[in-house]
């Protein structure tokens, strides 16, 4: 099922934006240690950790975000970083919260081609990313002014799944992350609407 798209162009005007870049890191579960096991990386990031066999997982020490149990099949997870801060980790097979054992960290900062100055803005709503995507993605938009925003997220069907945005944003880019844990494998819309702008994008649920 297709959803209509339809697009008002403002008149441009000037406000402060950002650039967000996303980039893919990989850390290694090699023996007991994390490679690297340390990282730092800006928001909108994913990081990926690949197990090659060892008796593994990974789990947040502030439980946002985990692989599952420890397993010693080959197995990739990754996860999106969305705000910034210092985010540790650990095996609970063989390490610990605070950095004790086999742990990491991650260290998420503002990208740094932030730009202060003042720059030229318009509506958008971005390509998912990762897309296909399991179960986290990340969803970009932009709006040139305040306006009442709603993001929802509706099947093949047409039926509604989710509502993740329905208030009121000033002006600027902003960044969501949609967890479909609770969804079955398939693809699925979101469809941004802002005053007047209306637009529809594709993704696809694999797990």
């Amino acid at each position: 099922m297709k959803f209509p798209i339809r697009i008002i162009l403002p008149v441009l005007f000037f406000s402060i934006g950002y650039n967000f870049a996303q980039t893919l890191h990989d850390v290694a579960l090699v023996g007991m240690t994390f490679s690297p096991k340390e990282l730092t990386i800006n928001v909108a990031d994913t990081v990926r950790w690949t197990n090659n066999g060892g008796l593994h997982n990974v789990l947040a020490d502030d439980n946002s975000f985990s692989s599952g149990s420890v397993s010693t099949s080959i197995w990739v997870f990754t996860h999106v970083f969305t705000t910034v801060g210092d985010f540790r980790y650990y095996c609970t097979e063989h390490g610990g919260p605070n950095g004790v054992g086999m742990a990491g960290i991650i260290h998420v900062e503002m990208a740094t081609d932030v730009n202060d100055d003042i720059i030229k803005m318009d509506y958008n709503l971005k390509q998912n990313y990762p897309n296909p995507f399991n179960p986290s993605t990340t969803i970009q938009y932009s709006i040139p002014q305040g306006e009442f925003v709603t993001l929802k997220i509706y099947n093949v069907t047409g039926s509604l799944e989710k509502v993740l945005i329905s208030e009121y944003q000033p002006g600027g880019n902003y960044i969501i992350e949609f967890n479909a844990t609770d969804l079955t494998s398939g693809v699925y819309f979101y469809q941004l609407k802002a005053g007047n702008f209306v637009s529809t994008n594709r993704m696809i649920l694999l797990k």
